[in-house]
């Protein structure tokens, strides 16, 4: 069995193994769920992209607090998309991958992709990939001012620090 999660809703679940390398839907929300091609326990040692933080610069506001556990679901799938990604390649130098998320009114999702060293950004189809796993995850709607956050993933082994100088 494979345990997987779904990008859009952020549900977990299992699948058989025989659906490696494909697709399978999830059962909360019928979205297409890609199964990865390997169990976790045969991916390589070291993480080419690993996740180190979400942080909310600007929460929800209080006309929003009931889409709170809804927002912390939306990062969450937005994360799990990246890290399936297979935009920087296994060797290199590291890295450090910062995503700010804002969350517009009426549940608008806009994205910046930031690597340092600017270097190591991935190429323009590698770039377009991360947008789209980006915006295929549904926001939840708000009514409220707009909600800001960060996402930082390290790269080969990167600090995962997203103010370092380059």
């Amino acid at each position: 069995m494979i345990r997987v999660q779904c990008p859009r809703c952020g549900h977990g679940f299992t699948v058989e193994d025989e659906m490696r390398g494909r697709q399978d839907r999830c059962p909360q929300c019928a979205t297409p769920v890609p199964v990865p091609a390997t169990a976790a326990g045969d991916a390589p040692a070291g993480a080419v992209l690993a996740r180190v933080s979400t942080t909310v610069t600007v929460p929800l506001s209080d006309a929003d607090a009931d889409v709170r556990p809804e927002f912390d679901r939306y990062l969450a799938a937005l994360a799990a998309q990246v890290e399936r990604l297979s935009v920087f390649a296994p060797t290199g130098p590291a890295a450090d991958l910062v995503i700010p998320v804002t969350l517009a009114t009426g549940g608008r999702g806009s994205f910046t992709v930031l690597v340092n060293p600017s270097e190591q950004m991935p190429d323009t189809a590698g770039l377009a990939g991360v947008f789209q796993a980006l915006f295929g995850v549904k926001p939840p709607v708000t009514r409220g001012p707009a909600a800001e956050a960060t996402l930082v993933f390290a790269v080969r082994g990167g600090s995962g620090y997203p103010n370092k100088s380059a």
